[in-house]
């Protein structure tokens, strides 16, 4: 009898027995990124990617934070940030328009004259430039380049 609790406990923890419910995309760095759909209904954009610059271990406030890069990276307001200012890091923060990089210094929705496009992957990029690459000097940012 103990044996058979203890079989029943194992499926029940391990999530055996059915019940159909839906799972999450694998980890790893083989995974694909897509694995669900994206505050704009796309199908492009992360589930797990939170609207608002990623900023080292954090999301700032769209709209009312930057992730100011420095000495440290911080969560600040914009005219708080004495250095690079990076208040997007993709499609999901600039709902009409695009993610930016204008002159290498930091990030800013932009609806036109947008030099670099900000992405999280390539599905994020137009044809032109259709690579998500990591962005030189910035490596949690992404950049829209013909190649990588």
């Amino acid at each position: 009898m103990l044996r058979i609790c203890v079989i029943a406990m194992a499926l029940v923890a391990c999530g055996g027995g059915g019940g159909g419910g839906k799972q999450d995309a694998p980890a790893g760095d083989d995974a694909p990124m897509i694995d669900g759909p994206g505050t704009d209904g796309s199908t492009t954009v992360d589930a797990a990617i939170l609207a608002g610059p990623a900023c080292g271990a954090t999301t700032c406030t769209l709209g009312q934070e930057v992730c100011c890069i420095g000495v440290v990276t911080v969560c600040k307001a914009t005219a708080l940030c004495p250095s690079q200012a990076f208040a997007c890091d993709g499609p999901e923060d600039c709902p009409g328009g695009v993610c930016c990089f204008p002159n290498n210094n930091g990030s800013r929705c932009q609806t036109n004259n947008c030099q670099a496009i900000a992405c999280h992957v390539d599905g994020d990029c137009p044809a032109g430039t259709p690579r998500c690459c990591p962005k030189m000097f910035t490596p949690n940012y992404g950049v829209c380049q013909a190649q990588c």
